[in-house]
């Protein structure tokens, strides 16, 4: 289990000071579970397994999206494989390399959600999740 899970797990009402500041470090240097929609075209008709495929114009994908009781549209992000509930193509990725993509190409996106579906999950507005960064860039 990773910290994130761990900080996350502490019932809200016994949450301090402290575990809020871990759990911020903890996101500036996480490598999560994104899971994507791949839109490089792909055909798997002369595949075998072992098989190693190289694409000329690199792989494209595009993170899925989710979209709480709001409306609010967020990116997905897990800690671990246990919390990947139904979705079939996924990457690692670091919160830093995925606050360069959103700075690169920002889109209509309120934040990001980690765990989304769990007891205890925290959604990041976009604006908060870019500032995280903004002091490594500097």
């Amino acid at each position: 289990m990773n910290n994130i899970k761990e900080l996350l797990e502490i019932h809200p009402s016994e949450v301090t000071q402290e575990d809020n500041d871990a759990l911020i470090e903890e996101i500036m240097n996480a490598q999560l579970i994104m899971p994507i929609e791949i839109t490089t075209d792909l055909n798997f008709d002369d595949v075998t397994v072992g098989d190693t495929i190289q694409f000329e114009d690199g792989l494209r994908f595009k993170p899925l999206k989710i979209a709480n009781d709001a409306g609010d549209i967020f990116i997905p992000l897990y800690t671990d494989d246990d919390e990947v509930h139904g979705h079939t193509s996924a990457i690692d990725i670091q919160t830093s390399s995925l606050a360069d993509m959103i700075d690169d190409n920002p889109e209509n996106i309120n934040g990001v959600v980690i765990n989304p579906f769990s007891e205890y999950s925290v959604e990041i507005p976009m604006d908060s999740f870019l500032k995280l960064f903004e002091k490594e860039k500097d």
